[in-house]
């Protein structure tokens, strides 16, 4: 039976029947045997008496216990042992870094902020224990913010976070507990390792925690490299990104799904709940676009739908190349151009023995060519004067690049239509 709180202080005191924690600290060993204390230390946040459980966390672990009361912990969504957020596997600190970028993006914030002053944490703590007893605690993140926590979660059990700690004794040489020894006989790797001096306000308000820098940090060497990649990529093609085209590869690694077919409408089905989608184009069977309206809404896709199953089968999503500035056109297919300097191509009627070097030059004043000059300026000069009808001019040596005869020439672009100004609607002055 529990006890009468008689005390307006002991009002606040936290006595539960079950732990909140994560898998890890729960340990590899289904069967586990708990050890109760009701109000037996202080909360490490909000320093009020709370309920203590202890149990040996798998085969080879420690014995562990809960280091923050189980409100703190809802209000963040965290283990009571480790802190780490229990939907993703992530530190507090970079999963509120995440949850800002994206609220940013969005128009508003998404982290929730703890006070730190004994007041104004008394304040939040009774809110929340109040939004959680009517269960209004609303935790809606949002798609954008849900796929880029996804995307670096770390769900699976690392039970190695378990194991006793070092024995100080043994690193000295100092302990003779030999095999009954309850902590590792290791060396540490590194004295000055900062992941070695961990505090758990710390990893709580996500201010000053070793893990989660280490974490940011190789979530942004990744995204450099793949940035590198791209631009490289796009070096080499000659193309660059699309504002909001995606690019859809069927996955054909796996022979036992090769044979499944995706259709448009099924791209449809599965993408359209990222935003309005302009076009869809089929590539044959392998692969696909899907043009959005907006680019958010491409990005939302590719975040979200990249290696999901459609119809059994992997996509593979990415964002989509289109030609740059210039290379519309794209390559000329034709035999192979010999090395060395490209000389200009001889005129139409014209000889290709007469388009040299000095071809169609203006010679000064009192310079006398050669007979050979003479004769391929002369021809040169009938060459142009036969394609002044088409406003065409044959090419000079070292004028830019050799373009074939009617490349690159477009038709003028038609005019803008206004209604308004439209004789056959009323209202215009005709």
């Amino acid at each position: 039976m529990a006890s009468i709180k008689r005390d307006a202080i002991k009002q606040k005191w936290e006595q539960t029947e079950f732990p909140l924690v994560c898998e890890t600290c729960l340990g590899d060993n289904p069967y586990l045997r708990m050890t109760t204390e009701p109000h037996g230390k202080k909360c490490k946040i909000c320093e009020s008496p709370f309920t203590v459980f202890a149990w040996q966390a798998g085969t080879k672990g420690r014995l562990k216990r809960v280091e923050i009361c189980k409100s703190c912990a809802q209000a963040k969504n965290v283990c009571q042992v480790c802190i780490y957020d229990l939907e993703y596997g992530l530190p507090v600190a970079m999963r509120d870094k995440i949850l800002r970028e994206e609220g940013a993006a969005a128009g508003g914030s998404m982290a929730l902020a703890v006070p730190q002053s004994d007041a104004n944490r008394s304040w939040f703590n009774a809110q929340q224990a109040r939004l959680i007893e009517s269960g209004e605690m609303d935790r809606n993140i949002g798609s954008a913010a849900h796929a880029k926590l996804a995307s670096v979660a770390r769900m699976q059990p690392k039970y190695e976070r378990n194991l006793a700690k070092l024995c100080s004794f043994f690193a000295k040489g100092e302990c003779n507990r030999g095999t009954n020894c309850p902590f590792r006989h290791e060396m540490p790797k590194d004295r000055n390792d900062p992941l070695a001096k961990q505090n758990t306000k710390d990893r709580f308000y996500g201010t000053n925690d070793p893990v989660a820098k280490k974490m940011l940090w190789r979530r942004q060497q990744i995204e450099d490299n793949k940035n590198k990649a791209d631009v490289m990529k796009g070096e080499e093609d000659g193309d660059e990104r699309a504002v909001a085209t995606c690019y859809v590869r069927f996955d054909t690694r796996d022979e036992s799904t090769q044979n499944i077919v995706i259709a448009e409408q099924d791209l449809r089905d599965h993408f359209y709940s990222h935003g309005e989608i302009a076009a869809v184009r089929m590539n044959q069977s392998q692969a696909a676009f899907i043009e959005y309206t907006t680019g958010e809404a491409a990005n939302l896709a590719i975040s979200i739908m990249d290696k999901q199953l459609i119809n059994g089968r992997k996509v593979l999503v990415s964002w989509a190349r289109q030609p740059k500035r210039g290379n519309e056109r794209g390559p000329v297919s034709g035999p192979s151009q010999p090395e060395g300097p490209v000389r200009p191509m001889a005129p139409p009627g014209a000889s290709s023995s007469s388009a040299g070097p000095g071809a169609g030059m203006s010679f000064p004043a009192g310079f006398v060519p050669s007979a050979q000059v003479a004769a391929a300026a002369k021809t040169r000069a009938a060459a142009n004067s036969g394609l002044a009808r088409t406003g065409l001019v044959a090419p000079r040596p070292g004028g830019g690049a050799i373009r074939r005869v009617g490349a690159g020439m477009r038709s003028a672009a038609p005019k803008p239509y206004y209604a308004s100004a439209d004789p056959n609607r009323l209202g215009t002055n005709k």
